[in-house]
């Protein structure tokens, strides 16, 4: 069983409830599936799912397919549309003799729309369907979860979920998860704590050993609180490691040495990047 954060509804129709009613109120926004802004949109997404579920149909005609089901929904989850995805799944599961059968794939569109729209009830309450089925939850729908749960600032329960959650339900965390933590971790003024992880991460290994993001963000991190050479140093580090820098980091990189007004090292590192073959984007 999938423990709920922070007092969400319980059960995923209460969650769907609940976030369909936040998300009226905070947008109002009705963003169709094909998909124009506008109450247009919404309309051709609900017209191509009721040919999904048109009960009379032609003998030997297929059910509806979950492929096609799921398109629709993804769709109008990206476009931010997540009133409408959430009507649209609620359509579906209403529909039984239509033979749309929700996958784990439907659910995991519906733990990254719970997530976009600031619903952690949704989405926590879609993980739990897929745990209760017997399904395995994939390390994306997590990540969608952990970088919600950065974003509303609560690192402890994103780092619970990577270190025990996650091991608790088969998903072994990837670079990609701890990622997500290093960010939280920095946005929120702790890149020491960052590094901390980032040396755990390089000691457990296999798909969680660290990255030029990893890297990147906590000497972005470093920069903005101040500790130049502390970062300088974690670049000397990455690049002992054998990874190499990216655009991105060398634009942090010279950014915060110029703050710093250190201009002579900020200097050096676009002549490295040049030397090896980085195109920066600095103006």
């Amino acid at each position: 069983m999938v423990r709920h954060h922070g007092g969400v509804p319980g059960s995923f129709a209460a969650a769907a409830a609940h976030m369909s009613r936040c998300v009226r109120r905070s947008s109002g926004r009705a963003v169709g599936a094909r998909f124009r802004p506008g109450i247009d949109g919404a309309e051709d997404a609900r017209r191509m799912m009721g040919q999904l579920l048109r009960p009379a149909r032609p003998k030997g005609r297929p059910a509806a397919s979950a492929r096609a089901f799921n398109g629709l929904l993804a769709a109008a989850v990206a476009r931010g549309a997540h009133v409408l995805a959430v009507s649209l799944f609620n359509r579906a599961a209403r529909a039984h003799g239509a033979g749309v059968a929700p996958t784990v794939h439907t659910y995991g569109i519906l733990v990254d729309c719970g997530c976009r729209a600031g619903s952690l009830g949704l989405a926590f309450a879609a993980v739990g369907r897929i745990v209760k089925a017997g399904w395995r939850v994939e390390a994306v729908a997590f990540t969608s979860l952990i970088k919600r749960l950065c974003a509303e600032r609560r690192v402890g329960d994103a780092m619970d979920l990577v270190l025990r959650r996650m091991p608790e339900l088969g998903c072994a965390p990837n670079v990609v998860s701890y990622n997500a933590i290093l960010k939280g971790l920095c946005v929120g003024g702790r890149s020491q704590e960052a590094l901390d992880l980032l040396h755990a991460m390089d000691e457990i290994g296999g798909d969680t050993l660290p990255d030029v993001v990893s890297y990147s963000t906590i000497m972005d991190g470093f920069f903005k609180e101040g500790e130049v050479h502390k970062a300088y140093g974690l670049l000397q580090e990455m690049q002992a490691q054998g990874i190499s820098p990216n655009v991105v980091t060398y634009n942090s990189i010279v950014a915060g040495f110029c703050k710093a007004q250190m201009m002579e090292k900020a200097e050096k590192v676009l002549d490295d990047m040049v030397e090896n073959g980085v195109m920066h984007n600095i103006h």
